[in-house]
């Protein structure tokens, strides 16, 4: 198969070598030029991966070379800025890491931007394509458990931006990714805590309901209930429970399975690399686009700005800025 798609990464920290890793697995795709702003790195990354085009500066490397798909692998506060440049570029693809932006102004800028360009926009929340969340998806969806009419998301260890984005995004992703109505929410910061460089809370709890009146709890931080991207899922005849602690990835029991947990025979997975690559040549939403990433960002956003408001936030979400921020500046936490 012809390596029909040129790669660049941007940011050559850690978590690109995840990204690496599915390029180079990735048949239609070779990595021919990566940026980052450490010399060091830049050269031990290329010598790694066997890329000869190294940049300082990304948008020279945008300018200079001929790009299908760009990794945007960067600190968090740099994803919005250079997906927004890196889509005028004329690439087909991005795929940038996740939290997808500080605030909502700055997601609703990236998917204006991809828009207007005809850019795939997609956000690594790339547990999506694991095994047990893809299957929990379609078994809920062919009505195994019956109606669902509550998900319940634990992240411990972790803030909403960073870790819990997981398990929001995995929780919008098993249910079809509906729309939320309204979330309630309540944080906790001690100090002054940062992630990433990004403003962060210790503790976090948020309730949402979907359209059709279905309930999600979502507890993240460093006094949760055992669990980590553990997931419950409650139906009308049936339960699903991902990521048990000391249990197995998925398991789930109905009328069928006499109450008794059972284990499913789980499906292949993909990439993320590789669902762009089908998104762009079948001209669809990649798994986890960046509108998707906007839900969960905003159900994020809607959980700090209940903790400032003091009540239910209606969604779609008027307030831009991070209200976390917000709470920040005005010395409320």
């Amino acid at each position: 198969m012809d390596k029909n798609y040129k790669v660049a990464i941007i940011g050559c920290g850690g978590i690109s070598h995840m990204h690496a890793g599915w390029y180079v697995n990735e048949p239609r795709a070779e990595i021919t030029a990566i940026a980052d702003i450490d010399k060091e790195r830049l050269k031990a990354y290329g010598e790694r991966y066997e890329v000869e085009k190294h940049y300082t500066d990304y948008i020279e490397m945008l300018e200079t070379e001929d790009i299908d798909l760009v990794s945007v692998c960067t600190r968090p506060k740099h994803h919005a800025p250079i997906v927004v440049e890196t889509a005028k570029h004329g690439v087909k693809g991005i795929l940038s890491e996740k939290p997808m932006a500080e605030n909502l102004g700055q997601g609703r800028a990236m998917l204006e931007v991809c828009s207007q360009h005809g850019v795939k926009l997609a956000i690594d929340h790339q547990v999506r394509f694991s095994a047990p969340y893809q299957h929990a998806q379609q078994m809920i969806a062919d009505g195994v458990i019956g109606d669902i009419f509550r998900i319940h998301g634990i992240c411990g260890g972790g803030d909403l931006k960073d870790n819990a984005t997981h398990t929001v995004d995995l929780m919008l992703y098993i249910y079809g990714d509906r729309p939320v109505s309204w979330v309630i929410g309540q944080i906790e910061r001690i100090g002054t805590p940062t992630k990433y460089d990004l403003h962060s809370e210790d503790f976090a709890i948020g309730y949402f309901k979907f359209e059709d009146n279905v309930r999600g709890i979502i507890e993240s931080g460093n006094d949760t209930a055992p669990g980590y991207h553990h997931i419950y899922c409650y139906g009308t005849e049936g339960e699903i429970e991902l990521a048990a602690p000391g249990g197995p990835g998925i398991r789930f029991r109905n009328q069928e399975t006499g109450g008794e947990w059972a284990t499913p025979e789980l499906t292949s997975e993909i990439t993320p690399v590789r669902d762009l690559i089908n998104a762009i040549e079948e001209d669809r939403e990649h798994r986890s686009s960046g509108h998707c990433g906007y839900a969960t960002l905003e159900l994020l956003m809607a959980i700090y700005e209940s903790s400032r408001k003091r009540r239910r936030i209606r969604l779609p979400m008027e307030e831009m800025e991070s209200p976390l921020t917000l709470m920040i500046e005005d010395g409320w936490v």
